[in-house]
């Protein structure tokens, strides 16, 4: 019998998933059946429990399972990876970072810094490699870090990393819940009008492009997009204006100003090609104009208030200087 102990970080975990993360190089079919022949057993304050592989863990809660020669054999040790190269890459060397505890990593993410891996990032050019490298140079066996959400790649700001499941479980729910407020500030094209108003309109992932676009649908997810304009420029004919999200879809700041006829400076795949030529020829803008300058929440475990902010970067600053 191997007996594993659930802890705080684990909170929530359903049972299932923690043997998958426990035994990453057992098949799930061997889990399930090692579930459904009751080899496994769960033990909740001595007692035990009556078992199903959705139940959500606690912390302190006993795994016990029992052998009988088949699939739970110890994993070959593993290579101590080497991260160096990773934190040395030069697209990271301008990270700043805004909070973090033990639980908790804030970070200002530069534009042009993807946030996960993909068909053309490869392994260790991303924000979440960074963060294991980060992380796993400091402890290797600490859990691995993940995003509460998400930035485009093109978009600078603030950004939460969780260095647990437990937290990211319950940042997840804030974020649903809307008790983490979010705000950006953006540069789009037109006088926007009114000058503080809320822009509600369902949005819908396409499906089968090569790269994921988002349109206004009835039969989309409920979006809401507060916003209240800070300056008009004549001269380019632009709104600087401040936007607090309700709702966090997938390209949603880009979506609702792009629909309301005010598309964002810079982006090519809402926006109109002719204007983003012209502010990048004479104004010097080579991405677009959009930064997460501000988070404000209580902290899921200290319920200690945090607010950052975090200053509009160079590049978007001397746009607007000029």
């Amino acid at each position: 019998m191997q007996t594993l102990k659930i802890s705080i970080y684990d909170e929530g975990i359903r049972l299932e998933r923690f043997l998958r993360k426990t035994f990453p190089h057992i098949p799930l079919a061997s889990l399930q059946k090692f579930l459904r022949t009751k080899k496994v057993a769960v033990f909740r304050n001595a007692e035990r429990q009556k078992i199903s592989a959705s139940m959500p863990m606690l912390p302190h809660d006993e795994v016990r399972i029992f052998f009988d020669g088949e699939g739970f054999t110890p994993l070959p040790p593993k290579r101590k990876k080497d991260f160096s190269a990773i934190l040395k890459h030069p697209q990271f060397q301008n990270l700043k970072t805004a909070y973090e505890d033990e639980d908790l990593l804030i970070l200002e993410k530069p534009a042009g810094v993807p946030v996960h891996p993909g068909s053309k990032v490869q392994f260790g050019q991303s924000l979440i490699d960074y963060c294991i490298a980060r992380e796993r140079t400091k402890n290797p066996e600490c859990p691995e870090p993940k995003l509460a959400h998400r930035l485009d790649k093109d978009t600078s700001g603030l950004i939460i990393v969780t260095k647990n499941d437990g937290v990211l479980r319950k940042i997840t729910e804030m974020i649903t819940e809307g008790t983490i407020t979010k705000e950006y500030l953006a540069l789009v094209r037109g006088n926007v009008t009114p000058k503080k108003g809320t822009i509600r309109s369902a949005l819908q992932k396409t499906e089968g492009s090569k790269h994921t676009k988002i349109l206004v649908s009835e039969d989309g997810k409920k979006s809401v997009t507060h916003y209240e304009v800070e300056e008009y420029f004549p001269k380019i004919n632009a709104s600087l204006v401040h936007v607090r999200l309700e709702t966090g879809r997938m390209h949603q700041i880009r979506v609702h100003f792009a629909e309301k006829g005010n598309p964002l400076a810079g982006d090519d795949a809402y926006g109109g090609f002719a204007w983003n030529r012209e502010l990048k020829k004479n104004f010097g803008l080579s991405r677009q104009f959009l930064h997460a300058y501000k988070l404000s929440f209580l902290h899921p475990l200290t319920h200690q208030k945090i607010e950052l902010t975090s200053l509009l970067p160079k590049d978007l600053q001397q746009v607007i200087g000029k």
